[in-house]
């Protein structure tokens, strides 16, 4: 059956010079990871969390850092090793071809911090992780705005009865506590990406003909209020997303209401079959 959308999706992508990949929690969810909206999801795979009332929000925060250590990493422990277990869907594959051959410029900016667009093989040069990346770890305090790769799985002890962490990384400048280089929840101490930015802002000195929302919840607007931004700039805009519902913060020119991985290898087949 026709996935409703796709044909002019393509049409306009067919056009396209300079393309912008928005992809949030949707994009990662067919690859086995969960999203922070999902909330029943994370109250299943976390009971201790849940008998100590903490929410996903309240464990991805400097506050469960500074007050239930052990905790925190085991939030970010867990996620590493579930990351680690699964892999990028056929969809980050589908962007990685369009990206090295189809556009003479595109550019992807990601609300996921789970790494799995450079695990497909996108270029470091051509991606925003504005959330940062697990797969990456800072100090604390922190001591300085250094970051650094960090992808040994597992890193920290953890016991999943207790979902407990211990034996934490360790900050290689001052020996304190390391932490994800993740902008949490209500982050002040996130020392950012300042490179990507940059590269991101570059690509958007000319015009982003076509853009893509995909995954995007709402909850958490980032891409979202972008796409918003881009559109009224004279960027077109397509959504993917099975729920009709997300997106509200734009009017999209195409909407496909399916998931990522369904609707971008539809929208590759189009392109390759022909217009």
């Amino acid at each position: 059956m026709a996935i409703a959308g796709v044909d002019r999706a393509a049409t306009l992508l067919d056009r396209a010079r300079r393309v912008a990949f928005l992809t949030s929690a949707g994009m990662s969810a067919e690859s086995g990871i969960p999203t922070f909206r999902d909330r029943d999801g994370y109250w299943r795979r976390f009971p201790p969390f849940a008998a100590k009332g903490l929410e996903a929000q309240d464990l991805a925060s400097p506050w469960a850092f500074r007050t239930c250590l052990d905790h925190a990493w085991a939030f970010y422990e867990w996620r590493r090793r579930n990351a680690d277990a699964n892999t990028p869907h056929i969809g980050y594959e589908v962007l990685c071809r369009w990206m090295a051959s189809r556009f003479s410029a595109a550019f992807i900016h990601t609300t996921n911090t789970d790494g799995y667009h450079i695990r497909a093989g996108t270029p470091d040069s051509r991606l925003r992780e504005v959330h940062g990346s697990i797969w990456r770890l800072q100090c604390l305090r922190p001591c300085s705005p250094r970051f650094w790769a960090e992808e040994r799985v597992p890193l920290c002890t953890l016991d999943e009865q207790t979902m407990a962490a211990s034996e934490y990384p360790a900050c290689p400048d001052c020996g304190g506590i390391a932490r994800p280089h993740v902008l949490m929840f209500g982050d002040g101490d996130y020392v950012g990406h300042p490179e990507q930015d940059r590269r991101w802002q570059a690509f958007l000195r000319q015009p982003v003909d076509v853009a893509l929302l995909i995954g995007s919840s709402g909850v958490v607007p980032t891409n979202d209020v972008l796409a918003a931004h881009l559109q009224a700039s004279g960027t077109r805009i397509i959504t993917i997303n099975p729920d009709p519902h997300a997106g509200a913060f734009v009017r999209p020119d195409v909407a496909i209401t399916e998931g990522a991985g369904a609707a971008l290898t539809a929208i590759d087949r189009c392109l390759d079959g022909g217009l």
